[in-house]
């Protein structure tokens, strides 16, 4: 009976976490309560990256995973704040969320959109 339990228990918090996904805008960039991380190669960062991302490549510029990526996340961020993944155009970003939430990560958003709608809304780009 115990190991029902568990197992109850188990499934029922994985389906609890998730991601949503949203379209980049100034009032995600604003809330002091998410964290930007900007899973772009390092040549794509050349191009410009929104102010205040943290920076962590999910490949490298040959589009190799990056095998330290949970790690280099786990190292750069507040846990006590949700994390909102940004790419290109979203579909990198998607699958990191997607990799997030099965590594135990909770309130973890995707911009859909990506850098080329943040561009587009005019939003707040630096270079590095």
């Amino acid at each position: 009976m115990i190991k029902v339990l568990i197992v109850m228990f188990l499934a029922t918090s994985m389906a609890m976490a998730k991601y949503i996904s949203v379209d980049i805008n100034k009032s995600i960039m604003s809330d002091n309560s998410i964290q930007i991380i900007d899973i772009r190669t390092s040549n794509e960062w050349k191009q410009g990256v929104l102010k205040g991302a943290i920076l962590v490549n999910l490949t490298d510029n040959n589009g190799e995973f990056n095998e330290k990526f949970l790690e280099n996340i786990k190292e750069k961020i507040d846990p006590n704040k949700k994390i909102a993944i940004i790419c290109r155009s979203g579909v990198r970003s998607l699958r990191a969320s997607e990799l997030l939430v099965q590594n135990g990560y909770k309130d973890v958003i995707n911009l859909s959109g990506g850098m080329i709608l943040a561009s587009q809304k005019g939003l707040d780009i630096v270079k590095p």
